[in-house]
């Protein structure tokens, strides 16, 4: 048995959907000057294995962010058009691609929490050993 959907209900999580999702274009800008920090600090860790290990680990984290920042901006275009105007059609597949990209964002953001970790750990241990210099790049 299926129920009807009022418009205005229809119409509310619509936008409910589209503002989230305009929260996880914020979410990856913020994500994008942590990735730079984090490239810049991880340039001048002492230990050049722990440094290439936290290098690769940013380099997915960051082909991660840009593949998913592109999808959420064209899941972003499918969605104003459903807002705007009443006679759109669209089905489930909207609710499977916000699902599959909130658990993306979730896994590139900690993903980038874990490397964060890593090379702040690194930093500090570097700073307390007197191994570490700070440089204008």
């Amino acid at each position: 048995m299926t129920t009807a959907i009022e418009d205005s209900e229809l119409n509310t999580e619509l936008q409910e959907l589209y503002l989230e999702a305009k929260q996880w274009i914020a979410d990856l800008d913020f994500l994008d000057s942590e990735l730079v920090f984090l490239n810049k600090l991880t340039t001048i860790l002492p230990l050049p294995t722990d440094r290439k290990k936290d290098i690769k680990k940013l380099a997915g984290v960051e082909k991660a962010y840009i593949v998913l920042k592109e999808e959420m901006l064209s899941y972003l275009h499918r969605l104003e058009p459903l807002i705007t105007q009443k006679n759109e059609d669209f089905n489930l597949g909207l609710i499977e691609t916000y699902t599959h990209l909130k658990w993306r964002l979730d896994e590139v953001l900690h993903d980038c929490q874990t490397v964060k970790n890593s090379v702040f750990i690194q930093s500090k241990h570097s700073l307390t050993d007197g191994n570490l210099t700070l440089k204008d790049n």
